[in-house]
């Protein structure tokens, strides 16, 4: 898949001894009709709203949990409050360049949601759910909602995994703006445990079924997005090595195992969980009016000469590191989007 620019949630630096680079693309991936997997949903920096200025392309994947709710990793949004303040959902994005005047809808989150438990540097229980100010409609279904595998059915390497997204289409390069799934093969966590500082007991690991110069994988810009099986969703996309399929790593897409926080879905679905952020137009307001700094990789299109930010996630845990796939900042710039309505 493309590599998906992010701004959120890079992984802290660590010093260790070896190291593995860990990315977020989808690689070696199909073009695909944005109906193949209904569930799917696009995150956007998104201030049209307010001076009419967005970013170029999503930033993490998602999917649609209920009208109201979307499933995403944790590291996409977390700590980073212009992001939580300006983001907007998008069901079933087609090609990134639909983005704003062709899209079925684009509602703005107000809610989010993250397990006590998230670890923003190891990426523990990296897993998240936004709560949107108002139902998605234009696709809302039981049809369109994502339905979880129960953990344990696909434990096998024989079975077929697919991952989705917007992401790069290889490490800094992004070939397309159409969405693509790639598939992959399953890696027993006992084969996983090869990024230092981060614990994959828990994690879904996945390899490329297909090698053609890199291992079919993710990549930058897919973070959040999910994992199928036979249609139902099992993993999120969470992170990788830094160079994208690289196919010296077995384990080249790591994923949140979502079977493993049911309860905690369950949780926030029912209304029984706390939000850990809640934004409101006030604060967005407030925040513009304070002159609140944007993402780093992010300029305004008034002045479309100004150069995108070539910027990396992910960092270097000695001879080791895992590299977040989320970009929400690396390449995006702000569109005035003067005509947009």
């Amino acid at each position: 898949m493309k590599k998906v620019v992010f701004t959120a949630g890079l992984l802290t630096v660590l010093n260790a001894a070896a190291s593995v680079e860990v990315t977020p693309y989808i690689v070696n991936g199909n073009d695909i009709s944005a109906i193949k997997y209904p569930s799917f949903v696009s995150l956007f920096y998104d201030r049209i709203n307010y001076d009419r200025r967005y970013g170029v392309g999503p930033y993490c994947g998602a999917t649609l949990l209920a009208d109201q709710y979307v499933l995403t990793a944790a590291h996409c949004i977390y700590g980073d409050q212009d992001t939580q303040l300006f983001t907007s959902a998008v069901p079933q994005l087609q090609n990134e360049s639909d983005f704003p005047y062709s899209v079925l809808q684009r509602v703005m989150v107000e809610e989010y949601y993250y397990p006590d438990t998230y670890n923003n540097t190891t990426l523990q229980d990296d897993i998240a759910i936004l709560k949107l100010a108002s139902p998605i409609t234009a696709v809302s279904s039981y049809a369109t909602f994502v339905d979880i595998a129960n953990i344990g059915d696909y434990r096998k390497t024989t079975e077929a995994f697919y991952a989705v997204g917007h992401g790069n289409t290889q490490s800094n390069v992004d070939d397309s703006d159409t969405l693509q799934d790639t598939q992959l093969s399953f890696v027993d966590n006992a084969n996983c445990n090869v990024y230092l500082n981060a614990d994959t007991s828990e994690n879904l690991c996945m390899t490329g079924a297909a090698t053609v110069v890199y291992d079919n994988a993710t990549c930058q810009g897919d973070s959040g997005g999910p994992l199928y099986w036979q249609g139902r969703q099992v993993g999120i996309t969470s992170f990788g090595p830094t160079t994208c399929g690289d196919p010296g790593v077995e384990p080249n897409s790591v994923f949140t195992e979502v079977a493993r926080y049911h309860d905690w879905i369950q949780s926030v679905l029912a209304g029984t969980a706390l939000p850990k952020v809640v934004v409101n137009d006030q604060q967005r307001a407030e925040f513009l009016a304070s002159g609140g700094a944007t993402t780093s990789s992010i300029t305004s299109t008034d002045d479309d000469s100004s150069s995108q930010s070539s910027s990396g996630g992910g960092g270097s845990l000695g001879a080791l590191s895992m590299f977040v796939l989320a970009l929400i900042g690396f390449r995006r710039k702000l569109h005035s989007s003067q005509t947009a309505q």
